[in-house]
């Protein structure tokens, strides 16, 4: 299979395991009529233009380790969709923090209400989500009580990733290692997604365990998926480096005393559309980035070789896709 259609078969995947959670996550926040004023104005503007455009890749996760431990379970519906409310508070939280007024060419819901009333959006689906979770998913009391813990303690890791990113914007000289481990960080989210697919399914502890391990690796190397499409993307560019961090593969390049001579005008305070694809192009040509990918590339590579869940399962094969997709193409964009 070539470069292109293993990538698009994944994302195939991902949007044909994951929409109905995205379907019913709108449905459920449009019926919900919360304070019946601006903040359920902001819910609705959300639930209506930013949250269709999202991948689905944290239920598609839930329903492909539920298939890959055994079985897909009736619950599998209300459990993915109350954990999409819940990862939608998280991402509004993190516009606020980045203050990105813009996703897919549309305001976010910080950029059209303000940082206060998405403030307020955001608490509001997190209460709707954990609640959704706990009374509205038909889980036993063991079940319950391990998906609560799970979620608070992956809750707890993101907002350590938020806090170390914002302090690291006060630094002068950010290191790739210094950013790696806000990536390793965040990558927990796709492992909670994981084990609890197991966890609903019936999973024992080593299928669990399996999926957790599985989770991490697609969680970090979706993230760097993610950094390599903002060096790609001007706007986006523009944005990390004037209001955030330079994506990862910038950080990794700027290490490189050619490539941060290249990079030197990167420093400016105002950009031509020229100026952000010299850093794009410079950035992506560079030795590091080439040693980035091939770093990763066996980081994914060994993940398939190891992981027993993998091996032999022919439920496991779209996951199993996912990974080699991220593993041979973490560049391509």
């Amino acid at each position: 299979m070539n470069a292109t259609s293993l990538t698009q078969n994944a994302m195939n995947i991902i949007q044909s395991r994951g929409q109905f959670g995205l379907l019913h996550a709108c449905k459920k926040i449009m019926a919900n009529q919360y304070d019946n004023g601006t903040v359920c104005e902001a819910l609705h503007y959300y639930a209506q233009t930013v949250l269709p455009n999202v991948l689905p890749i944290f239920p598609a996760l839930i329903y492909l380790s539920s298939k890959a431990s055994g079985t897909i379970p009736k619950n599998l519906q209300p459990v993915a969709t109350a954990m999409l409310l819940i990862t939608s508070s998280g991402d509004i939280h993190d516009d606020i923090v980045d203050n990105s007024t813009r996703k897919f060419s549309r305001k976010t819901v910080v950029g059209k209400y303000g940082r206060d009333i998405a403030l307020l959006a955001g608490d509001l689906l997190l209460i709707h989500g954990m609640s959704a979770l706990q009374n509205e998913c038909n889980l036993s009391n063991e079940q319950k009580k391990m998906l609560l813990d799970l979620v608070t303690a992956s809750m707890v890791e993101i907002v350590k990733a938020e806090a170390r990113e914002a302090s690291l914007w006060q630094k002068a000289d950010v290191t790739p290692e210094e950013y790696f481990e806000v990536i390793k960080l965040k990558g927990g989210v796709a492992e909670l997604h994981c084990k609890i697919g197991g966890i609903i399914s019936g999973g024992d502890e080593e299928i669990i365990d399996d999926l957790a391990r599985y989770g991490r690796v697609i969680g970090i190397l979706s993230t760097l998926k993610e950094e390599f499409v903002d060096m790609s993307s001007s706007v986006e560019l523009d944005h990390r480096i004037k209001r955030e961090l330079p994506p990862y593969p910038m950080l990794c390049a700027l290490q490189n005393k050619a490539s941060n001579y290249a990079l030197a005008f990167a420093r400016r305070d105002k950009f031509f559309l020229k100026d952000l694809r010299r850093v794009s192009e410079t950035v992506l040509g560079s030795l590091e980035v080439e040693e980035l990918n091939a770093e990763f590339r066996e980081f994914g590579r060994k993940e398939l070789a190891d992981n027993q869940l993998l091996k032999g399962n022919e439920r496991a094969g779209e996951l199993v896709v996912l990974l080699e997709a991220l593993t041979e193409e973490l560049a391509i964009v």
